[in-house]
């Protein structure tokens, strides 16, 4: 462990070195700036978790592949102005997943199967985060066919999962499985889905993608489903009734899909601290700052999240909040598992967009 953690760190060391030096040229004093972060952290994650042919591999979950893992890939490559990496990944994506005339990507794929994809209905952040990242390598590179990619992707989400609702305009998780018609309690939605710059940017590419009225009701939901004494969203709500409940058909807890609603307000906007507040509150109040999943109910933590990746988030949360000068355990990236990893690069991207004042200066 102590020798992974150097080779980590000298990697992630050489990784922002390199990225800095390379656009700071012979101006010596112009040796660092934010997104070196993010450059560098990206080395080591596409070294762990990304094939030579472009699949992002989930190391959770049997090796497994899905678009959710695809579009951060492609947003990280993206942000990291890894052009070629971001065109493999893309590639795969292309080739695997959109096997259906809908314009919307198949969310599974596993190598140990055949076919590979399994399951063809999507996870609608997933094509978010595929749209989005589009969007931004139309602004960044040009060409390449992004633009109209990401407009294609926008308009099959606002065709295929957006619905009218009591709560106003929400984004089923799937096209198949969420609505009245498909669970009792119906319609359920994940919070975590509501990827609010990704709305933001997808409105922009579409004019048919409805963002500001899914914005508009994301924010709400995020107030509003708030469960237990701990006031916390849990991973599946019930809209079915007249006020949010926790989805009938599943854990009724905060967990590892809630964890990304705060880490999606503070990239979005430092403009709600009504809405991160309640998290910076319940995290600071734990032992050691650390992170658990929690079960609603009696707001008991049941399982550990003890990942530097979860951190990170906590970190992002505070810098907007204005509780913290610097994000000391976002910037100590190391690979870890998949999932985490990935959390703590788009804590890492949202600092330095938003709060780079959090980042440290190491000319």
């Amino acid at each position: 462990m102590i020798r992974k953690g150097i080779y980590n760190r000298l990697f992630l060391l050489a990784g922002v070195l390199t990225c800095s030096l390379g656009m700071a040229g012979a101006q010596s004093s112009q040796v660092f700036i934010p997104s070196d972060f993010v450059s560098g952290a990206w080395l080591l994650y596409r070294d762990k978790f990304v094939t030579p042919e472009g699949r992002v591999v989930d190391t959770r979950a049997n090796d497994i592949s899905h678009s959710e893992g695809q579009g951060y890939g492609m947003l990280i490559a993206v942000a990291a102005d890894d052009r070629h990496s971001f065109d493999r990944i893309w590639a795969w994506t292309k080739a695997n997943l959109y096997l259906s005339t809908d314009g919307l990507a198949a969310w599974r794929w596993d190598p140990a199967a055949t076919p590979h994809v399994t399951d063809t209905n999507n996870a609608t952040d997933g094509d978010l985060l595929i749209g989005w990242a589009l969007s931004q390598a139309a602004q960044k590179w040009g060409g390449g066919g992004y633009g109209d990619a990401a407009k294609h992707i926008a308009d099959a989400i606002a065709r295929k999962v957006v619905v009218d609702t009591s709560y106003g305009k929400v984004l089923l998780p799937g096209a198949h499985g969420f609505s009245p018609a498909d669970q009792p309690d119906g319609p359920v939605v994940n919070l975590s889905y509501w990827v609010f710059p990704a709305i933001r940017d997808l409105g922009v590419a579409s004019s048919s993608f409805p963002a500001a009225e899914l914005i508009k009701t994301g924010l709400s939901l995020t107030r509003t489903a708030r469960f237990g004494p701990a006031h916390l969203p849990s991973d599946w709500v019930s809209l079915n009734g007249k006020v949010p409940q926790p989805a009938a058909g599943y854990p009724a807890q905060f967990g590892h899909d809630a964890i990304r609603v705060p880490l999606y307000v503070a990239w979005y906007s430092r403009d709600y601290p009504d809405i991160l507040a309640t998290f910076a509150d319940v995290w600071r109040q734990s032992a050691d700052n650390t992170m658990a999943v929690i079960e609603l109910a009696t707001a008991t933590p049941i399982a550990g999240m003890p990942d530097p990746g979860y951190a990170a988030v906590a970190d992002l949360v505070s810098c907007s909040l204005g509780h913290e000068t610097t994000a000391s355990r976002a910037t100590a990236f190391e690979t870890t598992d998949y999932y985490p990893s990935t959390l703590h690069l788009l804590s890492l991207i949202a600092l330095a967009e938003r709060y780079p004042r959090c980042l440290p200066d190491l000319q």
